[in-house]
């Protein structure tokens, strides 16, 4: 048996018999023409799961009902409102036969993590009216932990045209960048602003989706979509120089354009974590369109390069001044504002349930009374800065399920993100590095309705090109 000429563009490894002739030139360039297609998004038959996804990445994170002091509470209810029409959708395209059986190795470890999720809250010192729908303020009770996974089962099995998606991605960060930049320019688009607030009193909150750090994991996420896809483009034109006459122009100017509002928007927002989950996309884009034998070397030099940066050059303040000091065996806890004492904390806070945890979204009432009990104090100022000294949240997402679900939640949600961007076939998902983008920032942040639903949108159409 041989390989198809054009099936590292398909990623379906088609055959041939062994000795059989090849087609003509002219047919053989239209089946490269219809793989070119597939390389560039595609135009494939339509599919209720695409709408729906286009809602997702589009619509959701521009909608609201109020101003900021309400947004999570709204964001809560659109998204179950568009979960329950996500598998209306699925259930339209069951009907039409346009669903397909995806790999059972993450169906097995998100349903294993559901399963925990479970048993964790039922097994928790609290009741359920802290671990149902959250003992905090973001809602991110067990209900909806449920509804994430409902949505990642969902696009697991959906079969979706990334064309449409890109643009509805477009779109969205468009948007997004609209109601940004009016706030800047001292306006209130949509009354998001409280009455006698605005962003010169409190420009820590910028766009529909509140705070700074949501809205940059937002456009992290979005980066890592247009990077996969400009680079998929690139890479099919670079293999087939002919299939360039077949490029879908407007797609590709409609993703360069995203990707350099978000970079934009990014840089302007002065959110750290978000540039390194950035940067960390970049790369992964940088080395698919590198040849093999280059790309370890590349990655040495960016370290070595990195480090020398971090050594000579970090500055007085900031984070590779930060980064020094911890290098240097001079951590402090009131570092990364405060999250080294936070998550220095929040492992101690884990040991007490390590198999178990506390339930959902039981982190605020467990954490603050543990303090308390210890007698730890989490520094308020650093250099004369104020520092939050409040927490609700561990800001790492997989912490975050340590202290609320226990190791094994951990491990499983670790292991699911993994298996996305490292199993043979999803290495090469038009998803992976929007994922990648993602999980680099989580480490910095936390999970809530505003941000997360993308994020399993996301990992669930991830996981369903891993089979394809």
């Amino acid at each position: 048996m041989t390989q198809k000429p054009w099936a590292f563009l398909t990623g379906t490894g088609g055959t041939l018999p062994q000795g059989a002739e090849p087609p003509a030139e002219m047919a053989q360039r239209a089946s490269f023409a219809r793989a070119g297609e597939g390389a560039f998004g595609g135009k494939g038959s339509f599919s209720f799961a695409t709408l729906a996804a286009c809602l997702w990445m589009g619509a959701f994170p521009l909608l609201h009902l109020g101003t900021y002091t309400s947004l999570t509470r709204d964001k809560w209810i659109f998204f179950f409102l568009l979960l329950f029409l996500t598998v209306l959708c699925l259930l339209g395209d069951g009907v039409r036969h346009r669903l397909h059986s995806p790999a059972k190795a993450p169906l097995l470890m998100a349903g294993g993590l559901g399963l925990w999720m479970l048993v964790s809250c039922l097994a928790s010192d609290l009741g359920p009216d802290s671990w149902w729908i959250g003992a905090s303020a973001r809602r991110e009770g067990l209900l909806t932990q449920g509804a994430y996974l409902t949505l990642f089962f969902c696009f697991a099995c959906a079969s979706v045209d990334p064309q449409p998606l890109l643009w509805s991605a477009a779109a969205g960060v468009v948007g997004f960048a609209t109601v940004v930049f009016l706030q800047r320019s001292g306006g209130n688009p949509f009354g998001l602003y409280p009455t006698g607030t605005s962003f010169a009193t409190h420009p820590e909150f910028q766009g529909p989706t509140g705070n700074t750090d949501m809205g940059a994991g937002y456009l992290c996420l979005l980066s890592g979509l247009f990077l996969s896809a400009l680079g998929r483009m690139a890479r099919a034109c670079r293999r087939r120089p002919f299939l360039r006459a077949r490029l879908p122009w407007g797609l590709a100017l409609c993703c360069l354009g995203g990707l350099a509002l978000s970079v934009y928007l990014l840089l302007t927002m002065e959110v750290q974590f978000a540039l390194i989950a950035l940067g960390a996309a970049g790369l992964l884009a940088l080395l698919g369109l590198l040849p093999r034998r280059v790309r370890v070397l590349v990655v040495v030099l960016l370290v070595v390069a990195g480090l020398l940066l971090v050594w000579y050059w970090p500055g007085n303040t900031g984070p590779l001044w930060e980064l020094r000091e911890i290098l240097q065996g001079r951590p402090q806890l009131s570092f990364g504002h405060n999250r080294l004492a936070v998550w220095q904390y929040s492992l101690g806070l884990a040991k007490e349930r390590l198999w178990l945890g506390g339930g959902s979204d039981t982190f605020e009432p467990r954490f603050n009374a543990w303090l308390q009990e210890h007698q730890f104090k989490i520094p308020t100022e650093q250099q004369g800065i104020p520092l939050p000294d409040y927490f609700d949240n561990p800001h790492n997402e997989y912490l975050a399920h340590l202290v609320n679900h226990g190791l094994p939640a951990a491990l499983l949600f670790l292991g699911l993100v993994l298996y996305a961007l490292f199993s043979p076939r999803g290495r090469h998902s038009p998803y992976r590095i929007a994922v990648v983008a993602y999980a680099v920032q989580a480490f910095f942040s936390f999970s809530v309705c505003i941000l997360a639903p993308l994020f399993w949108v996301t990992l669930g159409l991830c996981c369903s090109e891993a089979k394809k």
